[in-house]
């Protein structure tokens, strides 16, 4: 028998190259194994960050079921970790 576990929530991470502060989203969104973590580099990546509406970084986006549910600027674990909970 095969079983498969996914992600309850997507989670998009923006952010630029010697950010201090999106290394530290990354490792804070690394606790929560049911989040699937996909990382956007702002400057390579600029169309997606403009489809997006990103201004800065780090910004992390919440989606359930394809829907966003959330968005945090800047390094903000309790709203991370809220956020986190409301995918389990």
């Amino acid at each position: 028998m095969l079983t498969v576990a996914l992600a309850l929530c997507q989670v998009l991470l923006f952010e630029q190259p010697g950010c201090a502060s999106c290394k530290a989203s990354y490792r804070e969104l690394s606790k929560y194994p049911n989040l699937k973590v996909e990382v956007y580099d702002i400057t390579k990546d600029r169309e997606l960050a403009k489809a997006y509406g990103i201004v800065g970084s780090p910004t992390v986006i919440f989606l359930k079921n394809g829907q966003e549910i959330g968005r945090v600027f800047g390094y903000i674990p309790s709203m991370i970790k809220s956020l986190a909970e409301k995918c389990s």
